[in-house]
């Protein structure tokens, strides 16, 4: 039971077999509500658990996993010793209970893999992280930290899938040109190759070259920064 650590970090993200379960909830440091801490431990379980059966695990097998987080529910000492938020993470292999500096919303993840998002702002010293929001129509770059979130004004990344395509066309294009007139200028006819190919496989080739523009621009963006990007 302690705050997040790299170890921690790095065990997290190993995907274990089987079902993951991660809870977050506030939790008071001091007066009355200090008491609320284990009914919303209890409460988020039993959804929890509920979640857990819905994905055709057995009740018995449901309750075994997350038996070690009601075990929680009862011991006063620990309800006494909170930071502002309580991340758990349960799986068949393995079960980490992290004490952190920061207020979490209630929520129960089942999946997987462990729910990591909440974490973000405490995995570099001054809570700051970059999320990349990308799809073939639009990609936008936030800088955040747990006060604040802003979009970044990308110059070097292209805007959308059609405006990588298009940037890359025009270079294709040059090139072809370029080809076809030194050909021509040697007496030589220009060869054509890749007719075989399906739509699938231009699709396929289109997106991985969108996809490596994206990441040239937001590396060399992001050049020489420790803050971690979120996906």
């Amino acid at each position: 039971m302690s705050p997040l650590s790299q170890a921690d970090l790095h065990a997290l993200i190993e995907t274990p077999d089987g079902a993951c379960v991660s809870l977050f909830m506030p939790v008071e440091t001091a007066g009355p509500d200090v008491q609320q801490g284990p009914i919303r431990l209890k409460n988020l379980l039993d959804e929890a658990e509920e979640r857990l059966i819905v994905t055709r695990m057995r009740s018995p097998e449901a309750r075994r996993l997350l038996e070690p987080m009601r075990d929680l529910i009862t011991q006063s000492l620990f309800w006494q010793h909170q930071q502002g938020g309580l991340a758990l993470y349960a799986s068949d292999e393995r079960l980490h209970i992290l004490r952190l500096p920061l207020r979490l919303s209630e929520r129960v993840m089942v999946g997987e893999r462990f729910y990591l998002k909440p974490l973000m702002p405490l995995l570099s010293g001054d809570g700051e992280f970059y999320i990349l929001a990308i799809s073939q129509k639009q990609i936008r770059l936030l800088e955040a930290t747990r006060d604040r979130v802003a979009e970044v004004d990308l110059e070097n990344v292209p805007e959308s899938l059609a405006e990588a395509l298009r940037f890359d066309d025009r270079e294709k294009q040059l090139q072809w040109h370029t080809r076809t007139d030194t050909f021509a200028a040697r007496g030589r006819q220009a060869m054509f190759h890749g007719h075989g190919a399906t739509a699938a496989d231009v699709a396929k080739d289109d997106i991985l070259r969108y996809f490596q523009k994206v990441n040239q621009g937001i590396s060399e963006y992001l050049a020489g920064s420790q803050a971690p990007l979120l996906l």
